[in-house]
């Protein structure tokens, strides 16, 4: 989700920060790879993923970035969540359509839900259900869980080869304007759309 967001809003003149403090750094890798013809992305690491999100990098996001990306690990303490929900606009979770990870997303938005930046409005959030494949039974349960969850946004994106492709190149699906990546470029559009809704 975080590479694809990042490649998007670069591609839209965005002067992108990457912020990766999960440890895998997997944006770090990505941002890596990156071709230097496409629009920058700037990628950070968390200097001490151990100390937690605020562990010294807002120190280091460039004072031009006019957006500011920040992939966190899974499972999340709830102190780090209340003190990125106090400075983020727009909150997104991805979710895998598997009922052990729709557990553990119910599970989040339980934490989610004590915090007042979301009760309020002010942390405006989205599901992000990633890799699905519609027509299942499991995409089917995920719509019915999560559709009671009013207070977010829901998105889907369907599963596809593409990501990977794109991903092990640096690349966004936003990086390629082809034919190929038409349909599944659309699947972001309502996200997007609700990021840059102020």
């Amino acid at each position: 989700v975080t590479s694809t967001l990042a490649g998007a809003m670069a591609q839209r003149g965005r002067k992108v920060a990457l912020i990766d403090c999960d440890p895998q750094q997997s944006s770090m890798a990505w941002a890596a790879a990156r071709p230097a013809h496409l629009p920058p992305v700037q990628a950070i690491s968390c200097a001490d993923p151990s100390h937690g999100l605020a562990a010294g990098f807002t120190l280091r996001i460039p004072s031009d970035a006019s957006m500011v990306l920040i992939d966190t690990p899974a499972g999340m303490r709830a102190h780090e969540l209340g003190q990125l929900s106090r400075n983020a606009h727009v909150l997104l979770v991805p979710i895998v359509p598997s009922a052990l990870d729709l557990r553990a997303t119910l599970g989040f938005i339980d934490k989610l839900r004590a915090l007042p930046e979301f009760r309020s409005g002010t942390l405006r959030t989205a599901l992000v259900i990633n890799r699905i494949r519609e027509r299942t039974v499991s995409a089917r349960e995920m719509d019915a869980s999560l559709s009671r969850i009013t207070q977010a946004a829901l998105i889907r994106v369907r599963d596809s080869q593409v990501y990977v492709r794109a991903a092990s190149e640096g690349r966004s699906l936003f990086d390629d304007g082809s034919s190929a990546t038409r349909e599944h470029r659309a699947d972001w559009q309502p996200l997007l759309d609700f990021i840059e809704r102020q």
